[in-house]
């Protein structure tokens, strides 16, 4: 999904100088009617301990500030995919320990059906399943970030 057509603004932040940096994911904050959150995004579902390592690092970010942590793309399903090898395993167990500590709502965009598990971890899910327009996906995330913060 676009970053540029779901935010009015956003400000994406990169490395961490621990794990590196997973260009398949994008972290930062962004604003969208006035509204301020954070938000992860991905392209495809990162399984590295960089992609985990920033996804928790935003989520962080949330938490300390108080925003709302909206995950976007395959980026809602991190939480549902875990790794193998024993670095990623780490960086997999900080992101979920950071997913229950934001203290903002949590809201997932996907542009596909939300499955199960969704509903668990999110306190908010807006779908853009059957191409109800991005206009529609951008309304649906300003109502739901007004209407949870």
């Amino acid at each position: 999904m676009e970053l540029d057509a779901l935010f009015d603004k956003h400000m994406p932040l990169a490395g961490d100088r621990v794990y590196g940096e997973d260009a398949s994911l994008v972290g930062g904050v962004a604003w969208i009617s006035d509204q301020r959150c954070v938000f992860i995004s991905g392209e495809a579902s990162p399984t590295t301990p960089a992609g985990y390592g920033k996804a928790a690092r935003m989520l962080r970010l949330a938490h300390r500030t108080g925003a709302s942590c909206v995950l976007v793309g395959s980026a809602v399903r991190l939480h549902m995919d875990p790794p193998q090898d024993t670095r990623s395993v780490a960086a997999f167990d900080a992101y979920l320990t950071a997913l229950a500590s934001v203290d903002g709502s949590r809201i997932a965009v996907t542009d596909v059906a939300p499955g199960e598990g969704l509903a668990d971890a999110f306190d908010a899910v807006v779908s853009q399943d059957g191409a109800p327009g991005l206009e529609a996906v951008r309304s649906g995330l300003a109502t739901a970030l007004s209407g949870l913060v």
